[in-house]
């Protein structure tokens, strides 16, 4: 049965509808967020090399942001009423992640523990339909909820 390895909590100020995963070091990615992101509302994730684009409900708000890092595949989590799910691949040559909006990159590093690693990613959105209603307001704080497991797959 997989573990957790790691778990790190973080605070993100969404902004125009979205935010990203990406590789730590920018140099290494073709094109760094928000270069060529998708329209708002096209899709839950958005898959990227070594980039994996978020597709929030609310335009500007706060949301905290769970990131667990497993050594292998997890259970599905049924601990919220999640609203939205899905899974792609991405690469970390440095074994390390960042979150970027628009405004530029939050808060530290996410720290995955492997270097030159492929990674399957899933993410897991609660609160979406509640906080669309209320960032046409003003800026939400905890409304909409992210969790996201990665595990290695090569």
């Amino acid at each position: 049965m997989a573990k957790v390895i790691s778990r790190q909590t973080m605070e993100i100020l969404v902004d125009y509808y979205g935010f990203a995963l990406q590789e730590a070091d920018e140099s290494k990615i073709p094109a760094p967020f928000p270069e060529g992101r998708a329209d708002p509302g096209t899709e839950f994730l958005i898959s990227r090399p070594m980039r994996v684009d978020v597709d929030s409900a609310g335009h500007t708000h706060e949301a905290p942001l769970i990131v667990e890092v497993w050594d292998g595949e997890p259970p599905v989590d049924h601990a919220a009423e999640w609203e939205a799910r899905d899974e792609i691949t991405m690469a970390s040559p440095t074994g390390q992640l960042s979150v970027w909006v628009i405004a530029g990159r939050v808060g530290e590093h996410i720290e995955l523990g492997r270097t030159k690693t492929t990674w399957r990613v899933r993410i897991y959105c609660a609160g979406r339909k509640k906080v669309a209603h209320l960032a046409q307001f003003g800026v939400p704080e905890g409304v909409e909820r992210y969790l996201v497991q990665l595990w290695p797959v090569t």
